[in-house]
């Protein structure tokens, strides 16, 4: 029997219906060909990476909470290299029944297809799963293929079927994936308990190589924001007209007294004199007129992240609930695909569906977008965007509607869904159609000049009700302007100067930082880095940049008001606190460069290992000589207590083991009130009399 192990579910099925008949249901797998072939999945990564507390000796004291206590003494802890032994993996709870079922097919199995997602994730999740359950290593060898699969349509499955692979040409792809979560595991665990251990604080000092530059984008946007002084410069304007159409020209910065060093002009006198000079001399000669039809194609597909930069925008949406809206609509409705996807194209064998899936929009309440507006022209399913690209097709394809549905969506999943088709359906609709038009004039010696655009035909912009966000800005205002000829004069019937201040970049909004993950890049000023990084889509995956605001927000260290993301004090602090390395996203870049050389089979694993090894460690040290106070995080997990979640601390009785008073009242999670001294770091149950201290448990 060949054993077919997918990624995920809606994997699995997609394969099994291209396979030979008859198909029958299983208990977690499909059978096919007359049980010939099976088809079996999991749920994403079934097995994790151990707690650290499994590595460290038996000995440790615990926590009131029965977890082992941290302490500096079994820091840095290295699974690979004594005392803590090889690195283990253990079943995630809720996937312990599939994983027996993936177990009991593999012992009847003649092969294996490996069917993880197209690229290194994908191919160690299902190799784990093969390693875990006993199959690689049999004796003697049994065949293991590997699958590559971007797209589920018919042709595309079909072409991967009949060209699968020796799984083993794979294998240096797995240790790519491998060695990142062993370093991203090694680098979280051993330095978060290591600055959680120095802060003489009350929180956890959370550290991640995706999480804690996440945390310095924000921390630098908001110190540029509250540091901004705002600058006051000058625009000189004339004034002029022909065939009853008036329109005013900007001044033309050139090199003259009075330019700042971003070439704006800073000397009110002299914008003044510009103007002045421009009102006497009358006239101004045309030096310079264009006038062109521009088009405008649609935008391409959303990804995860450009959808929940829209909805951010849009509705008020933050990541998570856009990602818990788009997941609702693929598992639960079925009427939208994938969602976790970075790829904003659709396979071109999947183009032929495009009347299809219409047919189903039109029944599910979108037959105004599909046919168009009366008298207009709708949807042409025979139009071919620039959204079909196989080429640029990644693991998974644009989020698109699938034209059918179960049951009914409302609430945020309807809002979600209306984006999606609408985003799909304007492919089906001509470009956007509109004048450009340009203006230079002579007027004074000096030279001025304006643009100014006006619709011709809103093709796809009809979906949207013509304007959409991007066009909701200064430049893409509707100014309609006269026709001129090259060499003309005008006069000139007022001149001004227009006052303006410099304004400081925006707070970061759940949008606008995922945008910010996802093209990292452009907050990177070394040059080799911020390539590497555009090269490799930022920091953080598609499935995993909501859930680390998130987190970020559950240790207190940045919160939401309304649209905007800030960081707190405890977030500022964190950042303050730890070595640029840590928090400076050029050191992903170094980490990718090196995974991808592990993958092209340059670079051994064991190589790439041994440095995090020494990286971990050194940073271990540098922590132990660190001196952080982060005080108002909300702290959880290990280390066993809670925070002030950024309220005032309120002042306890004199500490029970040095005596001084200097303890102050925290929280538990569930609520419960635990006493800490700040000079000695001991923590106590409060006394009896709620005027002492109780119970010793921890002494750092």
């Amino acid at each position: 029997m060949k054993l077919f192990i997918a990624e995920k579910p809606s994997l699995g099925k997609g394969i099994a219906q291209y396979l030979p008949g008859p198909h029958k249901a299983g208990n977690g797998c499909i059978e096919c060909d007359g049980g010939k072939q099976i088809v079996t999945w999991a749920f994403g990564h079934v097995f994790e990476q151990v707690e650290p507390d499994y590595y460290t000796p038996d000995n440790v004291p615990l926590t009131p909470k029965g977890k082992k206590k941290w302490r500096w003494d079994e820091l840095p802890i290295l699974p690979g290299t004594p005392p803590a032994g090889e690195w283990v993996l253990a079943p995630k709870e809720d996937a312990k029944a599939q994983i027996k079922v993936i177990r009991d097919l593999l012992k009847k199995a003649d092969s294996v297809v490996n069917a993880g997602d197209p690229d290194r994730e994908g191919q160690l999740l299902v190799d784990e799963i093969l390693d875990e359950c006993g199959w690689t290593g049999l004796q003697p060898a049994r065949q293991t293929q590997r699958i590559w699969l971007a797209a589920l349509d018919e042709q595309s499955v079909r072409k991967a079927l009949g060209s699968m692979k020796d799984n083993a040409d794979y294998q240096n792809l797995k240790l790519s994936a491998q060695s990142r979560s062993r370093a991203d595991w090694m680098m979280g665990m051993n330095l978060t308990r290591a600055f959680t251990l120095t802060n003489k604080g009350s929180g956890v000092v959370s550290v991640g190589r995706v999480q804690t530059p996440t945390l310095r984008l924000i921390v630098d946007r908001d110190n540029t924001i509250d540091h901004f002084k705002p600058k006051d410069f000058f625009v000189p304007r004339i004034q002029t007209a022909k065939a009853g159409t008036s329109f005013w020209s900007a001044w033309q910065v050139r090199e003259i007294d009075g330019l700042d060093g971003d070439n704006q002009l800073v000397n009110q006198a002299v914008a003044e004199k510009l103007a002045a000079s421009a009102k006497a001399s009358g006239k101004a000669m045309v030096a310079e007129y264009t006038a062109k039809e521009q088009q405008q194609q649609p935008p391409l597909g959303f990804s995860l992240a450009e959808l929940q930069k829209a909805c951010s925008a849009k509705f008020g949406m933050s990541a998570q609930q856009v990602l818990n809206a788009a997941q609702a609509l693929y598992e639960d409705h079925k009427c939208a695909t994938y969602p976790r996807s970075d790829c904003r194209y659709l396979p071109e064998e999947q183009f032929g569906d495009a009347s299809k899936v219409m047919n189903g929009l039109s029944r599910l309440g979108y037959e105004d977008l599909v046919n168009g507006p009366a008298g207009g022209n709708g949807a042409d399913s025979g139009k071919k965007s620039g959204i079909w690209n196989t080429g640029k097709v990644s693991a998974h394809h644009a989020i698109i509607p699938t034209g059918s549905m179960t049951g009914q969506v409302s609430g945020d999943n309807k809002k979600v869904f209306d984006l999606i088709v609408k985003q799909y359906l304007a492919q089906f609709y001509p470009p956007y159609v509109y004048k450009s038009t340009k203006i230079i004039l002579d007027c004074a010696a000096e030279k001025w000049a304006v643009t100014g655009n006006v619709p011709v035909s809103p093709g796809w912009k009809t979906v949207f009700g013509l304007l959409t966000a991007e066009d909701d800005s200064e430049e893409d205002a509707v100014l309609s302007l006269p026709v001129l000829t090259k060499g003309e004069t005008l006069v000139v019937t007022a001149a001004d100067v227009q006052s303006k201040q410099t304004k400081p970049p925006s707070r970061f909004t759940d949008g606008t930082l995922i945008d910010a993950m996802s093209n990292i890049h452009k907050y990177v000023e070394d040059p080799q880095a911020k390539a590497k990084l555009k090269e490799t889509s930022g920091i953080g995956t598609e499935a995993t940049r909501a859930s680390i605001m998130e987190t970020l927000i559950k240790r207190g260290f940045i919160e939401r008001k309304g649209k905007q993301v800030l960081s707190t004090t405890a977030g500022r602090a964190v950042i303050k606190a730890l070595p640029d390395v840590l928090t400076n996203p050029a050191t992903t870049a170094q980490w990718e460069d090196v995974l991808g050389a592990i993958a092209d089979g340059k670079v051994t694993a064991d190589k790439f290992e041994a440095a995090q090894r020494d990286f971990v460690t050194r940073l271990v040290g540098v922590a132990k000589q660190s001196n952080i106070t982060v005080g108002d995080a909300r702290p959880s997990g290990g280390s066993g207590g809670g925070g002030a979640g950024g309220k005032p601390k309120k002042a306890g009785p004199k500490c029970g083991a040095c005596g001084k008073a200097n303890t102050v009242v925290l929280h538990t999670k569930t609520g419960k009130d635990w006493l800490k001294c700040e000079a000695c770091g001991a923590a106590f149950w409060p006394g009896k009399d709620g005027k002492t201290c109780g119970t010793q448990w921890a002494a750092r």
